[in-house]
């Protein structure tokens, strides 16, 4: 009986919070369409704002980048802005013209993409899923049909996809040119890398870590995302890019298109073009 007591209480917590964010308004969220206003939860933690020499503002961007989310599914800000980012993308590319990334492949046109998911993109990844042609991937899968691909060395032969997708994973790479010239080598010519980064823009790109020869050199002190005292090496973050992050792209072949948003400067998607063999 107490259990579904507190079920209860839970379903009721539940609807209030989307009732009031409704009632509140806002911006459609890029992944339902839901129009209410954000909920929000402190995410980043302190030591991380001292790792990252974040000032109070730029600790507050970042924590409304990822800690306020669509009260009806969920996705985080950053989440919402990939997925209009996909829809854009995908529209484009397809001629297509859904609104919103959950009914994007019920237009033929749109499942007639090849897209390559190559890390989980959270909760989007139940509707790309959708996609007949999406190639997805994990990296250090040992899941068996989800392979690992290195985002440095693609195991997929050239031109193969209209869309790549990264979720705030080239931080994490070890050398950001060669996976760069990855993603636009596995590119169709004008096809799009869509993709997430944390972004500081007023400094340029520092490096933290590099792997030469096989040994792990730190040339600032360890920052991890995700599950920090795992010390787990695809958490650990080798890159913290600045304003010349746009510069490397344009250097790897990629064209970049900005989806910005108008207040929160840290809340940024990349839709970079390939105009270029690398």
């Amino acid at each position: 009986m107490l259990k579904v007591v507190k079920r209860l209480q839970r379903i009721g917590r539940r609807a209030r919070e989307i009732i009031v964010s409704r009632i509140d308004g806002g911006k459609p969220c890029g992944t339902c369409g839901f129009k209410g206003r954000p909920l929000h939860r402190d995410v980043l933690w302190p030591g991380l704002m001292t790792e990252w020499e974040l000032t109070p503002q730029w600790h507050r961007w970042m924590d409304e980048r990822e800690g306020s989310r669509c009260a009806w599914c969920g996705s985080s800000l950053r989440s919402g802005q990939l997925a209009a980012a996909i829809v854009t993308a995908a529209n484009r590319l397809s001629g297509s013209s859904a609104s919103r990334r959950s009914t994007l492949f019920r237009d033929p046109k749109a499942r007639a993409l090849s897209i390559a998911e190559i890390n989980s993109a959270g909760n989007l990844h139940r509707h790309l899923r959708r996609c007949p042609g999406l190639r997805f991937s994990e990296f250090g899968s040992t899941q068996q049909g989800v392979p690992s691909e290195d985002l440095m060395r693609l195991t997929y032969a050239d031109a193969s996809f209209d869309i790549v997708i990264t979720s705030d994973t080239l931080e994490h790479v070890p050398n950001i040119g060669p996976a760069l010239r990855e993603t636009c080598r596995v590119l169709k010519p004008g096809g799009m890398h869509v993709f997430t980064v944390p972004i500081i823009w007023d400094r340029p790109t520092r490096q933290r870590a590099t792997i030469q020869g096989g040994a792990l050199t730190h040339l600032l002190p360890p920052s991890y995302h995700g599950v920090a005292q795992e010390g787990k090496t695809d958490f650990l973050v080798f890159n913290e890019f600045g304003a010349d992050f746009v510069d490397l792209c344009t250097a790897a072949g990629l064209d970049v298109e900005l989806m910005q948003d108008a207040v929160n400067p840290a809340l940024v998607t990349f839709m970079a073009r390939r105009t270029a063999m690398p």
